[in-house]
């Protein structure tokens, strides 16, 4: 007996355990399906031209779900925020609410036997358009409601945990911000999607409802192009060709029928477009010439690219239009040569509203030259009436036949602005550049380009001796990468004697249209004042007059005395 008493407790102990592992098993299984119906959302944006770093995204849950397949019901309780009993009322909501919104797009009926929710169903065929028209109409009434869950982006992807007594099958709005990333446009971009949380971890991307635009210029045709590396401003003469770009991309086009894609570009008097310039290249295709709309006046244009182009297209592909245009004899005379563009955009797929981007602004400048003129031992002293030309030299190149060898020969050509541009000339037509009281030129050198000139005087100051020799001007251009600006570098040198530039760097960025100025280098330049020829002092000559007369007379005595002797 004792034996089966010992069995018998020993049979419990192992029940007992068994039944522990049983129930330990069981706890775990139930983490695992607590685990296993976890439920987020994500944002994730792939759209390069918005961020959503540091926004803050909400999760609203509208309707409760129940699904077996492909086949779904829905309810909304009656303690839902969204609940209300205009929802099932005969009459219809007020204008401008909530229930007036919802009704538009669900019919609401009241369960049978159930009092704490009501069937939601959707009117006509609720597809991928009508959800992004229903997310639309309902977000300016989440303002007044509290928001389920929320979640803050970091980097460009934001999870939006979901408890998981709540998670469960349900009908869910997500809204928040993305900003465009261009620094010159403060316009934040809303985001409003609706989302079937059948998959316990959606992923949604955020609509941009702003596609961004830039324009920079990409080269000149001249020899040392100066050219701004961030392509916002550019050195040109005239009759050079200036190169631009307009970059954007392909917008989102879901839920549209129709979109307004519209590239403006505006020029001032000095720019004129070049014809059969105009190329368009989206994606990795090759780029095509395109005829744009061009103003009577020839100083704007308008492209636009269909819709039906544009969603043969993926969204978020490159869009990049180029142009030229050519400096005429109107340029540079007291301003800068603006061009400014924007583009056009629909911002609403249920209507034919359309909104613009700011305008992107370029701007074609050239470089002046001017002197301060001063004493060589008063630097406080200007001198005024020094007269100078300017010239270059030029090599021309003859070629061998029929000599043994080509020969080479360098000549001089002379500045003359003519017709409001820079031409070359002979020394005798050369223009004549006047230094006034203050020892600066009446008329600054303008419209120079990157190269070596020569500032020769022709005429010094009154009192001052000529200059020897040419003052050799070399202007170049350095860019300075650690800020992405170019730095327009000028500098001087005078055969032997002092010369020196001031204002030697340019930033070409920080000139604007606003302050009417050009970039101007200034050299110094000094004249030394011609010695007095020294005086004798004293008499002078006088007194060889008195020593002759003296001498005369004593040799007229003599002459006399030796006479009277003899007789």
């Amino acid at each position: 007996m004792e034996k089966e008493r010992q069995m018998g407790k020993t049979i419990k102990r192992l029940l007992a355990l068994a039944i522990a592992m049983v129930m330990v098993l069981g706890m775990t299984t139930m983490t695992a399906l607590a685990a296993d119906s976890s439920h987020s959302i994500t944002i994730k944006n792939t759209n390069t031209s918005i961020s959503i770093d540091g926004k803050t995204y909400n999760a609203y849950k509208l309707f409760d779900s129940t699904h077996s397949g492909t086949a779904y019901a829905y309810y909304l309780s009656t303690n839902s925020q969204f609940y209300s009993a205009d929802l099932v009322a005969a009459t219809a909501p007020t204008e401008d609410s909530l229930a007036k919104v919802l009704r538009t797009y669900f019919d609401f009926t009241v369960l049978s036997g159930d009092t704490s929710k009501v069937s939601v169903t959707p009117k006509g065929t609720f597809d991928a358009t009508a959800a992004r028209a229903f997310a639309d109409a309902i977000q300016p009434y989440l303002k007044n409601l509290h928001p389920d869950k929320t979640g803050t982006a970091s980097g460009e992807t934001c999870t939006i945990n979901l408890d998981v007594d709540e998670a469960g099958q349900g009908y869910y709005i997500v809204t928040g911000d993305a900003a465009p990333k261009d620094p010159n446009n403060t316009e934040t971009v809303e985001s409003a999607v609706i989302v079937t949380n059948e998959d316990p971890s959606p992923v949604i991307n955020p609509k941009a409802s702003i596609p961004t635009l830039d324009k920079k210029i990409t080269g000149v045709t001249d020899d040392g192009e100066v050219l701004d590396a961030k392509g916002k401003a550019a050195v040109a003469k005239i009759g050079s060709t200036v190169s631009y770009e307009l970059d954007s991309i392909v917008p989102d086009l879901t839920g549209y029928k129709d979109y307004t894609f519209t590239f403006g570009d505006k020029i001032t008097a000095g720019l004129d477009y070049v014809a059969n310039s105009f190329k368009l290249k989206v994606g990795s295709g090759t780029a095509a010439t395109v005829t744009p709309t061009i103003a009577a006046d020839g100083k704007s244009f308008t492209y636009t690219i269909p819709y039906n182009t544009l969603k043969t297209y993926t969204k978020g592909d490159a869009i990049v239009l180029t142009y030229d245009c050519t400096v005429n004899s109107s340029a540079l005379t007291t301003d800068y040569e603006n061009n400014t563009a924007d583009l056009e955009y629909s911002n609403n797929p249920y209507d034919n509203t359309t909104n613009k981007t700011p305008e992107k602004e370029t701007y074609v400048i050239d470089l002046n030259l001017d002197v301060e003129k001063i004493d060589g031992t008063d630097s406080r002293k200007k001198l005024d009436g020094a007269e100078f030309k300017l010239y270059r030299e030029v090599t021309t190149t003859t070629p061998a036949d029929p000599e043994p060898q080509e020969t080479s020969s360098t000549s001089k050509e002379y500045y003359k602005w003519d017709n409001n541009k820079v031409t070359w000339t002979t020394e005798a037509n050369a223009d004549v550049f006047t230094t006034n009281a203050q020892g600066k030129l009446t008329q600054q050198v303008r419209g120079l380009d990157a190269g070596n000139y020569f500032l020769v005087e022709t005429k010094a100051p009154t009192g001052y001796n000529l200059l020897k020799d040419p003052v050799a001007v070399v202007i170049t251009a350095t860019p300075d990468k650690t800020d992405g600006v170019t730095k327009v570098t000028y500098s001087a040198t005078y055969g032997g004697e002092n010369a020196t530039m001031t204002n030697g760097q340019v930033d070409l960025t920080s000139q604007t249209q606003a302050s009417g100025k050009q970039p101007v280098a200034t050299g110094v330049i000094q004249n030394n004042s011609g010695t007095e020829l020294p005086s004798t002092g004293g008499m002078g000559t006088t007194i060889f007059y008195v020593v002759g007369a003296l001498l005369v007379l004593a040799a007229a005595i003599i002459l006399i005395s030796r006479r009277r002797a003899q007789r």
